[in-house]
């Protein structure tokens, strides 16, 4: 799996892309790397591009992965936007992220479209 982090230091954001298959392996490093980057910088969003990922790990990693943000340092205020490719099995996976997410008290929303999640994600930005 291809992956790609950065962190956008005027938008206080990380933008994670994954493509391909995404293993269970892979999504522990990825996110691992993540968080390191997300509590170095201080960032304040999260940008997570899924559009080319042709399949994700499995709901039980998913699910303890987020269960663990909190004793990984990733703060509640966070917010993450979610961009998935728009298949049933894409959108499936991204709304079990959200429900996850949700769950645990962070503020997590899936979209189709990445227009859409940088409108939400930025909603409060000029405030």
């Amino acid at each position: 799996m291809p992956w790609e982090i950065q962190y956008v230091p005027e938008k206080e954001t990380l933008v994670v892309a994954a493509t391909g298959a995404v293993s269970d392996e892979e999504a522990r490093d990825l996110t691992g790397r993540a968080i390191t980057l997300l509590t170095e910088n201080h960032a304040t969003r999260v940008l997570g591009d899924c559009c080319g990922m042709q399949s994700g790990p499995s709901f039980g990693v998913v699910y303890w992965l987020v269960n663990d943000y909190s004793n990984r340092g990733v703060p509640k205020q966070i917010r993450i936007a979610v961009v998935h490719a728009g298949s049933p099995q894409a959108a499936e996976f991204a709304h079990f992220y959200e429900t996850v997410c949700f769950n645990r008290q962070y503020e997590v929303k899936a979209f189709r479209d990445r227009t859409a999640a940088e409108a939400w994600l930025y909603l409060d930005a000029a405030a």
